[in-house]
């Protein structure tokens, strides 16, 4: 079995393709025997995928590329450190997983109160989000009858983009399923006729601004 302790910075920057082809040939003949090691490359492994889509791209600072070519760049007195280099990439997989992966799952959990019209006194109601889900509860609203409904509306600027539409019958809740809602500005409810509209017929009388 080959030595393990010489092995343990080269996952990170293996994923990331930061080792020489020599490095990468000798850990690739480690990682076959090293147990340890393939465990930790299937730990760190889905990270190191999703980085590149996982976060905005932002354009850096001027000076970081600088001082980056001057650690990295090979010259008379500097070369290329394997151990900055495993460092950095353990560095860079680290971020992922703390954000980018985060990004990825939606782990948002929360719920918002919803603001009701004061016509409607003893209505209220609150939008439950779990990362990509969302679920509207209202309570207490009014039954409209046959020849109405209630719609839901996503707000997007300043566009109200038709959702769905529900009834509440005489017990006056209503449960409603909505889409991702992580990219939206808002969620609002109107009263509209049977069938639905495609845009809102009067102000909303329920909203939860988001």
């Amino acid at each position: 079995m080959s030595d393990h302790t010489g092995h343990t910075d080269d996952v990170g920057a293996y994923l990331l393709g930061a080792l020489s082809d020599l490095e990468r040939q000798a850990f690739e003949r480690h990682l076959r025997g090293c147990h340890e090691c393939q465990e930790e490359l299937e730990r760190l492994r889905p990270a190191a995928e999703a980085l590149p889509g996982s976060v905005k791209q932002l354009e850096p600072p001027p000076g970081l590329k600088k001082r980056l070519m001057a650690e990295v760049e090979p010259g008379p007195r500097r070369m290329p450190s394997r151990s900055v280099l495993a460092v950095a990439a353990a560095l860079v997989i680290a971020l992922a997983v703390a954000f980018g992966v985060s990004q990825l799952g939606g782990d948002d959990t929360r719920t918002v109160t919803a603001t009701v019209a004061d016509a409607m006194p003893r209505a209220g109601g609150q939008l439950d989000i779990d990362g990509d889900h969302a679920t509207l509860r209202l309570h207490d609203m009014p039954d409209l009858g046959r020849a109405r409904v209630y719609q839901v509306w996503l707000q997007h600027g300043e566009r109200m983009v038709p959702a769905r539409t529900f009834e509440v019958g005489r017990s006056g809740t209503g449960d409603v399923r909505l889409p991702d809602v992580r990219k939206t500005d808002g969620v609002f409810v109107t009263r509209e006729d049977r069938g639905g509209a495609e845009v809102p017929s009067e102000d909303p009388i329920v909203s939860v601004p988001l």
